[in-house]
């Protein structure tokens, strides 16, 4: 006689009970939607992935459903599904018609789905711009001196940023000339490498740790010229810092001050950490960049998190780690966490500036991945385009106002929407290629991620 386990077979009957009403409540959305669509009103529905605190999302989503129907008459619901694979298989049925995602869960569903690219998340960057030059004892040692000098000035300074730095020059230095270059690293190339062509350099600036090797063209270059830092000097920086707009962001390469790591290539043979099979930034980018250099790393282990890399490069227990990169902001002046990438998880939990100021010099930033699209808003195949065009234009009122800007930053980080299509992710797409991953693949992984905190399991 088989014994049969009472317990099993209670879990089979919940299972086929749970998947009938899934099945029920999936027909009468159809049913209802059809009813309210046969009714002529205009329903959305709009999707937020599972990214940050859950219960944020849902409040910050219902916030902005309300105020696009009472600016627009669209009947809009938000959601947030519990995975990735949800919100695609919710837009290629058509039981979705907005949502918001990164980069790789867009990429599946435009190819399983062609569900469209309209917006991305547009972020902000708090840039000052600088002015260097060689440390000799004829060059320029205060920004008077460069009356009638030359300066290379990159393309990377610009708009408000740019008028800054040259009503500087203007005043205090008349007469200076202006020698266009490409970005803040070709500046610096110039100042250094042909000392007859210019006298000072401009780039844009951002706060890094002192031995970071991000932060400005000065510092870029010496991950490639070691001694740079020495050789020359900042006499100049722009006094407020000016907002500019990306649409991307970055993964970096970390490693500690006092490791003997001093550029991508002495991590060869080395343990390193990257913060899980899913993460763009964490992995996925940084594999690539170290590829592309002919690094071949030594012991490779996932930590399962950017705190947890970081960590592991403070500690010691892996050499090398990779995490997202972002450069700092206001808010990390008003909160004295001093960086905006992933030190920052650890800093924010220090009490004394000293402490955080040690922590950002012990752990070093030695290079920045290619640029990684922000998150897009996409619509299903099919969405009328009278239908988005309302949307769109109450979604931007919704931006006008402070209390949207502070609901869509809380939301996904951003303060603008801009148009955009599916040509945007062509790099993206090539770098997963070079990377030997698919989107797809991404996505299981994230899908047996959430399964195994779902089922209170470890990751």
């Amino acid at each position: 006689m088989v014994n049969v386990d009472p317990g099993k077979v209670w879990l089979q009957r919940a299972g086929m009970a749970l998947v009938a009403l899934s099945l029920v409540v999936f027909i009468w959305g159809l049913q209802h939607r059809a009813r309210i669509e046969t009714s002529g009103e205009e329903v959305i529905r709009m999707l937020f992935v599972p990214s940050v605190e859950q219960g944020t999302l849902v409040r910050r989503g219902d916030e902005l459903a309300r105020f696009i129907r009472a600016d627009s008459g669209l009947s809009i619901r938000s959601a947030v599904p519990t995975s990735y694979a949800a919100v695609i298989q919710a837009l290629g049925t058509a039981q979705a018609d907005v949502a918001w995602a990164p980069a790789f869960a867009y990429a599946i569903a435009n190819e399983r789905y062609g569900v469209e690219a309209r917006l991305q998340v547009v972020r902000e960057v708090d840039l000052f711009a600088i002015l260097v030059t060689r440390a000799e004892p004829h060059s320029p040692q205060r920004l008077e001196e460069l009356a009638g000098r030359r300066v290379a000035i990159p393309t990377t300074v610009r708009g408000e940023l740019r008028q800054r730095l040259l009503d500087r020059l203007n005043r205090a230095a008349p007469g200076w000339t202006e020698v266009p270059t490409g970005s803040n690293l070709d500046a610096m190339r110039m100042l250094v490498e042909q000392p007859g062509a210019v006298e000072a350099a401009a780039s844009t600036h951002v706060f890094s740790g002192p031995n970071d090797l991000v932060g400005d063209g000065r510092k870029e270059l010496e991950a490639f010229r070691p001694g740079i830092l020495r050789e020359t000097h900042v006499i100049d920086r722009t006094e407020e810092p000016v907002a500019q707009q990306t649409t991307f962001y970055h993964g970096c390469i970390l490693a500690r001050t006092d490791s003997g790591v001093s550029r991508l290539a002495d991590l060869a043979g080395q343990p390193f950490a990257f913060s899980d099979e899913t993460s763009t930034s964490g992995h996925i980018f940084a594999r690539v960049l170290l590829e592309r250099e002919g690094i071949r790393l030594g012991h490779i282990y996932f930590a399962g998190g950017h705190p947890n890399v970081v960590q592991a490069v403070a500690d010691g227990k892996a050499t090398g780690g990779a995490t997202y990169y972002s450069p700092p902001s206001e808010k990390e002046v008003r909160d004295h966490t001093l960086v905006g990438d992933a030190r920052r998880i650890i800093t924010k939990r220090m009490q004394d500036d000293d402490a955080r100021m040690k922590f950002v010099t012990d752990v070093r930033i030695l290079a920045l991945t290619d640029p990684i699209p922000n998150d897009v808003c996409c619509v299903r195949r099919g969405f009328p385009r009278r239908v988005w065009e309302r949307f769109d234009a109450s979604l931007q009122r919704f931006l006008a106002t402070p209390d949207g800007r502070s609901a869509y930053h809380d939301l996904v980080a951003g303060v603008a929407a801009a148009p955009c299509d599916d040509r945007l992710f062509d790099g993206f797409r090539e770098a997963l290629h070079r990377a030997g991953v698919s989107a797809s693949q991404i996505l299981d992984a994230e899908e047996r991620k959430l399964s195994s905190k779902t089922s209170g399991g470890k990751k």
